[in-house]
């Protein structure tokens, strides 16, 4: 079974820490993603997966096989595991079949089985009928399926993946989310995935791995990372989120810039302490001036507004800047006095 653990994993480079002591087990046919912005150590921690670096501390198993640690390193080709990279990488001097077959070459498999495996391939990724083009005649699409198909070829134990859609334009790369994940059902691979773009783990990932600093911030599915951040961090980088800073004012409820707000959920510090209340910038309602006197409003002024066809963005100064997506038909202009309402049940308070 091939289930991945990394136990206080840990690398750095010089004095930066890349990876910072990071724990997480990987099930038999999950899909994980890490995700995160630049410089997280995502992509570092893969490569130590992948055997390509060499922790500095800790462990990699798969099963019960120790396959990475300070002492001891199996090399790439020995761990039953592929890569697919932003690049493609595939071989321009081979058609498509003779790409998706490498592998199974190298493996030495006998012709009649390369054959049949090659052959379900190409059909599973619906390349049958580019199989024995070039990769100059194919679309970034094919090419990038080529590469999956490949990777896929000699049955890995664990499929790694490495911002593989960061070469696609928007329409491609949202067709490719939903062909990787179609193909990871029908296959039951293992697989990690590393992205910046929260739509593709939202869209692909059965867990998402939030790492900031070299740290993991949250682990959990992407409903769970989505409506109940764990941390100021989670909460800004997933979906689009306000967060206010404030202090405890009751029960349930927080002084915001001299007004109480009622907050619905999450965790709370004690009477008078600091802390945080979360709400998506969907969730909040954009009301004239007058309708500050509603329950759980704000006054605040208009400094940014835009169009954006199926709805508009607003910025909006209530001594801390707000963002609030609005209905199109919510057109209130630059400069406006406004009362931004917050609704207690969207809300979730954060404990710094």
């Amino acid at each position: 079974m091939a289930k991945l653990e990394l136990k206080a994993l840990r690398k750095h480079y010089g004095e930066v820490v890349s990876v910072d002591g990071i724990d997480l087990t990987v099930e038999h046919g999950e899909f994980a993603c890490l995700l995160g912005p630049s410089g997280c150590g995502k992509t570092t921690t893969l490569r130590m997966i992948a055997g390509f670096l060499v922790p500095d501390a800790g462990e990699i198993r798969v099963g019960a096989r120790l396959i990475s640690s300070p002492a001891s390193v199996i090399p790439p080709e020995r761990r039953s595991m592929s890569m697919l990279f932003q690049s493609y990488a595939i071989w321009p001097h081979m058609t498509v079949r003779q790409n998706v077959a490498y592998g199974l070459k190298m493996q030495r498999v006998a012709e009649p089985e390369r054959r049949r495996r090659t052959d379900a391939l190409l059909k599973a990724t619906q390349l049958s009928p580019q199989a024995e083009r070039y990769p100059a005649e194919l679309s970034g699409g094919q090419q990038q399926r080529v590469a999956l198909a490949r990777a896929l070829a000699p049955k890995p134990d664990i499929l790694l993946l490495d911002e593989p859609l960061s070469n696609l334009d928007a329409n491609l790369r949202g067709e490719m989310r939903f062909e990787i994940r179609r193909l990871h059902d029908q296959f039951q691979y293992t697989s990690v995935y590393v992205t910046h773009d929260q739509a593709e783990a939202m869209t692909m990932a059965d867990r998402i791995v939030v790492m900031n600093a070299g740290r993991i911030e949250q682990i959990g599915t992407p409903r769970e990372v989505y409506e109940r951040p764990a941390s100021e961090f989670v909460a800004r980088f997933i979906g689009g989120s306000n967060v206010l800073q404030g202090r405890r004012a009751g029960d349930r409820k927080i002084e915001i810039e001299g007004r109480t707000l009622c907050v619905g959920q999450g965790e709370f510090a004690a009477p008078g302490a600091a802390m945080s209340l979360c709400v998506k910038t969907h969730d909040l309602e954009l009301l004239p001036e007058r309708g500050h006197d509603q329950d759980n409003t704000l006054r605040g002024t208009v400094r940014k507004h835009a169009y954006l066809g199926s709805h508009r963005d607003y910025v909006v100064d209530v001594g801390q800047e707000l963002v609030i997506t609005a209905p199109v038909h919510v057109d209130i202009p630059t400069g406006a006095k406004v009362a931004v309402r917050f609704p207690a049940e969207r809300c979730r308070g954060l404990v710094r």
